[in-house]
């Protein structure tokens, strides 16, 4: 992966988030949950324990014999196989797993204007996750990080969700960055309906500034803005290099 200061990684589910970060993040990194707690432990929940439990996608109650298998190809099943290896690891919680997240710092921030207030203040010394001993040895390889997970989604359905409010955010958090010479990663959580939502967030449109435009249409998600629009990929790109996360990287070579 790309040293680049400031990244923007293709969307990943919770699971594969957590596996990223254990795997190659250590002390002092900083992960940012866009969210409450309680919600992301809850899409966490639905992405890890129902389909570990039953990988197949078979119900309890329903016999193997009676269930259509024509439906599921090499591929898909490759898929399932490999998000069922890595959600077990998750659960299975190895020791070098364990020692890694007991100093990975996660805070979970709900808002937009708690976001830029945390991000105006942070500062390493303050955090009360504890320092690795001496001779820690973990897997971890990247340099010290902060991670957002939801960055993007976040400022969606508000005010902010704008080209002029995602700015203003991005602009603390690239400051941040400086301030602390660390790498800056976004992360937005993955959306099943979506075959490329990579590619679809980056392409859709938001007004230029915070309150001027609105939906038009009686579907307020489906129909477009008035006003001046741009995508979000050149809002973005303007801090920001795009790149595939392994987890992406990882499921094409398996293809």
């Amino acid at each position: 992966m790309s040293s680049a200061p400031f990244l923007l990684l293709s969307p990943a589910l919770p699971s594969e988030l957590l596996t990223y970060i254990l795997t190659h993040h250590v002390h002092p990194t900083t992960l940012i949950i866009c969210s409450s707690r309680l919600e992301f432990l809850a899409s966490l929940s639905d992405h890890v324990l129902p389909e570990t439990a039953n990988p197949d996608g078979v119900a309890p109650d329903e016999h193997p014999a009676e269930t259509s298998t024509s439906a599921t190809t090499p591929e898909i099943q490759d898929v399932k196989q490999e998000q069922t290896r890595q959600q077990h690891r998750l659960l299975s919680s190895p020791l070098y797993q364990v020692a890694t997240s007991r100093h990975i710092r996660v805070v979970y921030i709900p808002t937009v204007t708690h976001l830029r207030a945390y991000l105006t203040v942070f500062s390493p010394d303050d955090s009360k996750v504890p320092v690795p001993p001496a001779g820690f040895n973990s897997s971890g390889t990247y340099t010290p990080c902060i991670i957002l997970y939801g960055f993007l989604e976040m400022h969606r359905d508000t005010s902010e969700w704008s080209a002029q409010g995602l700015g203003n955010s991005t602009s603390a958090l690239v400051e941040l960055g400086y301030r602390l010479s660390w790498q800056t990663i976004v992360i937005e959580p993955r959306k099943h309906s979506s075959a490329f939502p990579f590619e679809d967030s980056l392409r859709e449109n938001v007004p230029f500034l915070s309150g001027g435009g609105r939906r038009l249409g009686p579907d307020a998600e489906a129909g477009g803005w008035t006003g001046r629009t741009v995508e979000v990929g050149r809002v973005m790109k303007r801090w920001f290099d795009f790149q595939l996360g392994e987890w992406d990287l990882n499921l094409n070579e398996d293809k």
